[in-house]
Order: C-alpha cells, then structure tokens, then sequence
C-alpha cells in the first residue's frame, strides 16, 4: 500500500502542477483560436508546447523521483518532446474533427467561440492521464 499511497500523492501533485499548466495552454489556446481565428488544430499545437514544457521541468524537480542511473535530463526531454508532438497532434486532429462534426451534426446554434472552448476541456483529460503515466516511467524508470 505504501507505493499506492506514494503514487496517489504524485498524482495529486501531478494534477495540480497539469492545472497550472492547462492555464497557461488555455490561455494561449483562447488566443490562437479566439483573437487570431487560427483553427483548433493549429491553436492546439501552439499553445500546448510551452504548457507541457513547463510542466516537464517543474514536475523533474517537485513530483518524480529521478533515475540518476539512466537518461540524462536533455534525453529524457528530447523523448518527452517528440511524444508530446505526437500526442498533441494526434489530439489536436481529434479535436477538429470533433469540431466539424459538432457544427455538421448539431441541431442548436452554437456560437463556434464557446464550441472551441468546449472541444478543448473535452480533450484536456485525455491527455493529463497519459502525461502522468509517461512523465512517470519515463522519469523514474528511463
């Protein structure tokens, strides 16, 4: 039970940490897509890089116990990175097609600002799971 409770307490630091970083991507999302009409993929890949990084870097010093024995701390974020990249693309495309498939298919008028909004809190848990169990292995076993 032990390392459950030690897992359960990342997690909730975790959360916390992901919080202010879903900030810090929402705020920049809101801009991308709301202020410069660009469209959910691309706001979605903007505003998520300097979010994951700064949740990388804080979480490698506050939540995980480091893995002196493996990767060095450039190898692991050059790993992280490029799953990131992939992740955030893979959800960014999910996200625009849940979009498009919204406006196709919905009956009520929605005002396309608010939809945006919604397709990325509809998203964002998605993505915080799977961040936690890859910064976990790839910090403490990497």
């Amino acid at each position: 039970m032990p390392n459950l409770k030690k897992i359960l307490r990342q997690f909730i630091k975790f959360l916390f940490l992901s919080g202010i970083g879903w900030l810090i991507d929402f705020t920049l999302y809101l801009i991308f897509s709301n202020i410069f009409d660009f469209r959910i993929i691309y706001s979605n890949i903007l505003s998520s890089i300097p979010a994951v990084t700064f949740v990388f870097f804080v979480s490698i010093q506050k939540i995980f116990i480091k893995n002196k024995k493996g990767l060095t701390l450039k190898e692991k974020y050059l790993i992280y990175f490029l799953y990131q990249v992939i992740l955030i693309i893979t959800i960014s495309l999910l996200g625009q097609y849940l979009y498009l498939l919204i406006l196709k298919n919905i009956a009520v008028k929605i005002e396309l600002k608010i939809l945006k909004l919604i397709i990325k809190i509809l998203i964002t848990p998605i993505t915080m799971l799977i961040n936690f169990i890859v910064m976990k292995f790839l910090v403490e076993k990497l």
